[in-house]
């Protein structure tokens, strides 16, 4: 098991809009291909305007196989698009973590 750990950081005071653009295109999206998140989190205390998502897959194969399909969807690059051209993004930054030996998620 592994796991897609993503922190995305909006410029100052548009961290809003990215997510309801995100809420309202992206994530349906996701959901299809990829499942639901495993953690979807807002930062309260510390480093502001940042969103950070854990996504669960049995294996990197696995995370290749469904995030593939998600690329070759149309209407996924035309949100890819979007978010680029609102300019509501500074920094995107993801990491594939592991579980340690003796933490097993959902036990």
């Amino acid at each position: 098991m592994i796991f897609d750990h993503r922190t995305y950081t909006a410029k100052p005071n548009m961290l809003p809009s990215f997510l309801k653009l995100y809420e309202d295109i992206g994530l349906p999206m996701q959901r299809h291909y990829l499942g639901e998140p495993f953690g979807f989190f807002q930062t309260h205390i510390g480093d502001l305007s940042r969103t950070v998502h854990l996504w669960k897959y049995e294996s990197l194969a696995d995370r290749e196989a469904r995030r593939d399909q998600m690329e070759a969807d149309p209407e996924w690059q035309a949100y890819r698009r979007k978010v680029i051209e609102t300019d509501y993004l500074a920094d995107m930054r993801n990491q594939i973590l592991k579980p340690v030996s003796f933490f097993i998620p959902g036990k």
